[in-house]
């Protein structure tokens, strides 16, 4: 799925460049290394892209030729892993599909295939899979799910049953879910038997299944337009007796916000990170990013996120990186 905004990097993501095909880490975009995480693993007909159709031209751009299901308009996952589930059993029946976002970091490659084979199994059996991740810290940014009865092992690989969600918690709740050890962080990654995902779908949220059926019978985009904004999380997972989830072995991080920077970068003896033309007095804890050539100078600042690009400025504390969608909603 290559279809997110990625407001929480504004201003370097962009709706018309959104964070997928953003450089911030390394000089590879990240739908450029989730693909190269992939293609030793899945044959090119087997790797495709679904993006909204003003993305389109610029994934062309990066991706070349690889296969490509465009949405109309921008559905949230539930309504884009239905097109793509509906596209996918029309041209080849059922099969066993992996779904996951275009922009997170994941490493190391052999324990993510590792994880994805496992889950292969599990859904052939007709559950739905779901990677959870063992947190490392009280993230308030990402949501949980919390673990049931195991199930099934596989080498250092465990699956239990899923025993509820909760999305972003308070501070406080975050930590207790840490110390419980009973919560795992919502990758947001799956995998399923292309049946059973639209038979739940049908199930749970029949308006996404009915209206993205009728859609593609006459490719009027009336139909289209009738599907709820949805996330399959919300949709099916939250209300599906199939859940599983994998207790996954490998790193992973959604990058969700400039908070990602500190995971990922070395702080100075004062914890700030420092980036591009940038320079400071009196600094503490702040990330200052700088992708022009406008020289950044900051004095008497602390536990901020100072952002300059060529498409705008951001200022914003850290405590609040992780709303940073609100700007755009007023």
């Amino acid at each position: 799925m290559a279809g997110g905004r990625g407001e929480r990097f504004w201003p370097v993501s962009q709706p018309d460049f959104p964070k997928q095909f953003v450089s911030v880490f390394n000089a590879t975009p990240l739908i450029i290394q989730t693909f190269n995480r992939l293609k030793t693993y899945f044959k090119k007909n087997e790797r495709i892209l679904i993006i909204p159709e003003e993305l389109k031209i610029l994934t062309q751009k990066y991706l070349g030729k690889e296969r490509m299901i465009t949405e109309p308009q921008r559905r949230n996952t539930g309504p884009a892993i239905c097109l793509a589930a509906m596209h996918l059993y029309k041209d080849a029946g059922d099969g066993i599909m992996h779904v996951m976002p275009a922009d997170h970091l994941i490493r190391p490659q052999n324990k993510f295939i590792a994880a994805l084979k496992f889950g292969s199994k599990l859904a052939k059996e007709g559950y739905l899979v779901t990677y959870g991740i063992i947190p490392d810290r009280p993230e308030t940014g990402y949501g949980y799910i919390r673990t049931g009865k195991e199930i099934k092992q596989s080498r250092n690989i465990m699956a239990f049953t899923g025993a509820g969600f909760t999305e972003k918690p308070s501070l406080p709740r975050a930590k207790k879910y840490l110390k419980s050890k009973k919560y795992l962080w919502n990758s947001g990654i799956f995998t399923f038997s292309i049946k059973t995902i639209l038979n739940e779908i049908h199930a749970y949220i029949p308006s996404v299944y009915q209206n993205t059926k009728k859609f593609l019978e006459t490719g009027k985009l009336h139909h289209f337009k009738k599907v709820p904004d949805i996330s399959v999380d919300y949709g099916v997972m939250e209300k599906s007796k199939r859940l599983i989830v994998v207790r996954s072995n490998f790193l992973w991080d959604d990058v969700g916000s400039w908070l990602a920077l500190e995971r990922f970068f070395k702080a100075d003896h004062h914890g700030n990170i420092i980036i591009g033309d940038t320079k400071g007095l009196e600094i503490r804890n702040t990330i200052m990013y700088n992708s022009d050539n406008i020289p950044l100078r900051v004095y008497d600042v602390e536990n901020m996120i100072i952002v300059v690009s060529s498409k705008g400025i951001l200022v914003c504390s850290k405590k609040r990186a992780a709303a940073l969608k609100k700007l755009f909603k007023t």
